[in-house]
């Protein structure tokens, strides 16, 4: 609309009720890669057929409780990722209760493998019991593990990891050219320049800055002209 956004909220899951339209003075757009095609095509297809050329990749997280005399290993880092030469079905395992207070009683330890990602999506697709043996007989191997897990949970991430393939940043670079000739809009996601919680913040920090700068100087501008006209 002129001058801002207008914004159309959907009502998923509640029947019967009619989506409900926003007019706000700024957009922050900060949904995955693959949502943003349907979003953006009527403001700026070629945006909206750039993100489209994203591809994403799927996982399942393992988690598993142990007693902390069950692993051998000295558990001496927050965890560790298995290169694809080691031909594991694991991609990695973070130590959970090491890198967060508060994840495990003491005297437990919580670990956290991930399964699957863009080179072996197929895993993902085993039931819950296949992909517990699966990750605990190579946890098991990996650090030394005996015994079975006081705890188990098993969730599966759909489509949810960005593939940083070759010209990424090239793609991102146009993305972020043609994000900016929008007005008052900006971009936060894990698909712009990392996918880590610390990359994801600066994201959102940057577009917000971005949009604060703008409406400041946009109604700067109002305040002058208003002021002129007195």
């Amino acid at each position: 609309s002129q001058g801002g956004w207008e914004i159309s909220v959907g009502t998923a899951g509640t029947k019967g009720a009619q989506p409900q339209t926003l007019e706000v003075d700024g957009l922050i757009l900060a949904t995955p890669a693959r949502r943003n095609p349907a979003l953006l095509n009527e403001v700026d297809p070629t945006l909206a057929e750039d993100f489209s050329k994203i591809p994403y990749g799927s996982c399942a997280l393992v988690s598993f409780g142990f007693l902390r005399e069950q692993i051998a290993h000295s558990l001496d880092g927050f965890g560790f990722v298995v290169p694809s030469i080691e031909n594991r079905q694991i991609l990695s395992c973070s130590f959970s209760s090491i890198k967060y207070t508060n994840r495990a009683p003491d005297g437990h330890v919580l670990l956290r493998a991930f399964v699957g990602g863009a080179c072996q999506g197929e895993l993902i697709d085993l039931d819950d019991e296949q992909l517990q043996k699966l990750v605990l007989r190579e946890l098991a191997d990996l650090l030394a593990i005996t015994g079975q897990p006081m705890l188990r949970h098993v969730t599966r991430q759909i489509q949810a990891m960005p593939q940083y393939y070759l010209g990424h940043e090239q793609l991102v670079e146009r993305i972020e050219k043609r994000a900016d000739q929008l007005p008052n809009f900006a971009l936060a996601s894990n698909v712009l320049h990392g996918i880590g919680i610390p990359n994801c913040i600066q994201a959102g920090e940057k577009a917000a800055e971005k949009l604060n700068d703008y409406l400041f100087a946009t109604a700067s501008s109002a305040k002058v002209a208003l002021g002129s006209c007195s």
